[in-house]
């Protein structure tokens, strides 16, 4: 992992020093980059632009291309609903949509006041507890629609924006 010093053009030298050949290597500075910020700034995007000699069209092309690449924040708590094919059988898709209308979420799936991230993704292969959320990376089985509300609830009462 690289290590990253005080300013935001120092630390993107460092992933280009570190990271430093071809072009094949372009994911691996936008991932290093989104390991250290949680999600790729626009000005890391040109810094990559200008570096690689990559179009800045091209490069948002790239990142919109992989899902785990994100162009904003995420929330402070994220929540991932599980869309295999057990979850789905059981109703995820149902939870995915009461948790989206209860949050409001914009495009990239979170909340206006930054609260929480709500993402599908494939199987998490706990299929006997579907349908599944992660919840902060812990595992929550067997939930229904109705339980979401109290869900985030729980969760508000435990957020705390400066953490």
């Amino acid at each position: 992992m690289t290590t990253f010093e005080n300013g935001q053009v120092g630390e993107i030298e460092q992933v280009f020093q570190a990271l430093a050949g071809t072009d094949r290597q372009v994911v691996n500075v936008l991932n290093t980059i989104q390991e250290h910020y949680g999600y790729l700034p626009e000005q890391s995007l040109h810094d990559v632009s200008r570096q690689f000699g990559i179009p800045l069209a091209n490069l948002y092309g790239l990142v919109s291309f992989f899902s785990g690449l994100r162009t904003r924040p995420v929330g402070r708590n994220q929540i991932a609903v599980c869309c295999g094919t057990a979850c789905y059988a059981r109703g995820s898709e149902k939870v995915f949509t009461r948790l989206k209308e209860t949050m409001q979420l914009d495009a990239d799936g979170t909340s206006e006041d930054g609260f929480v991230t709500i993402s599908k993704v494939p199987c998490v292969g706990a299929c006997s507890l579907a349908p599944v959320l992660s919840v902060n990376g812990v595992l929550e089985g067997k939930i229904k629609p109705l339980q979401v509300t109290a869900r985030l609830e729980e969760l508000q009462r435990n957020d705390s924006p400066s953490d």
